[in-house]
């Protein structure tokens, strides 16, 4: 615990400041290619690939990772004087560049057969898994994960990555807590043994009064300073059904890591957080809930 808390000391004001600071939002860019690399480096290392001398397929994927991130980012002004500006400025919400998604998929499964079909010597059983590694990885860590750059620059994007975040990690803390303080039934069917009932529950109770907390001191500009001042106007109904359902994803992928880490006899995707993990371990919870996130909120947008 000591550790965990040393590492929020510092983690949180430098992740503070490039998520509201506008004139960072470089830093913030490469920040979450960076994160969405080392998690998809973490898959493809719990899923022993690099140990099966698969250098290829790993190569090839975070290369195509840097170009697929910019394609996403910048979107079709990237094809138009190699226009790499949305990279370095806050932009209107006018694009919506998943549309690409398809395609770089497509793209990349075709890329990575080409690099194992013709080599010597080729062990199809360990090829086919880095492969079908590889694309989960892809579409999980970079695709899912990168609707959180988008949702971002979209209106209110400050305020709606706040409350994405209270979601995740606060209830993830109240889950710890609650559950380890008065769990005593376990949360059945769960890849995550030493979850319980009272700390599922405890998700809510942390969730619900931060979010509405939030959610009050925004709309009462107290917070402009910080998520500026497009703060949605939603009803109380409304902020409780959101915190539910980001709390729930966050829930779902705790448990999808956590099956991952099962399925290959893991503890933790890395150790590059003692304490906490890996990379994969702190940013789990977060990564489900964007692209769902994202989508909602167009709707109660447009």
């Amino acid at each position: 615990m000591k550790k965990r808390v040393i590492q929020a000391i510092f983690f949180i004001p430098f992740y503070s400041c490039i998520l509201f600071i506008d004139v960072l939002i470089p830093v913030f860019n490469l920040f979450i290619l960076a994160v969405s690399l080392v998690i998809v480096w973490e898959i493809l290392h719990m899923a022993d690939i690099d140990r099966y001398g698969d250098r290829r397929t790993i190569i090839t994927t975070m290369i195509f990772m840097v170009f697929a991130y910019i394609v996403t980012v910048c979107g079709k002004n990237l094809f138009t004087n190699l226009d790499f500006s949305p990279l370095y400025t806050i932009t209107k919400y006018e694009y919506r560049y998943m549309q690409f998604a398809m395609w770089l998929s497509i793209l990349l499964i075709t890329l990575l057969f080409i690099v194992n079909i013709f080599e010597k010597n080729t062990n199809f059983q360990n090829h086919s898994r880095a492969i079908f590694t590889a694309l989960f990885a892809f579409t999980y860590a970079g695709i899912c994960f990168w609707h959180f750059p988008l949702l971002r620059t979209a209106p209110m994007g400050k305020y709606n990555i706040l409350i994405i975040h209270l979601c995740a990690w606060l209830a993830d803390t109240g889950g710890y807590i609650i559950g380890s303080k008065f769990g005593k039934h376990k949360l059945l069917h769960t890849p995550s043994p030493n979850k319980s009932v009272e700390g599922f529950f405890g998700m809510f109770i942390f969730s619900i009064p931060a979010v509405l907390g939030i959610h009050y001191l925004a709309t009462t500009g107290k917070l402009t300073f910080m998520l500026g001042e497009q703060i949605p106007n939603y009803s109380l109904t409304t902020m409780i059904i959101l915190t539910i359902i980001f709390t729930m994803t966050g829930f779902l992928g705790d448990m999808a890591e956590s099956l991952i880490k099962r399925a290959y006899n893991k503890k933790d995707s890395g150790s590059l957080f003692p304490g906490h993990g890996g990379v994969f371990d702190i940013f789990d919870s977060v990564i489900l809930t964007m692209p769902i996130a994202y989508y909602i909120f167009i709707l109660l947008t447009y």
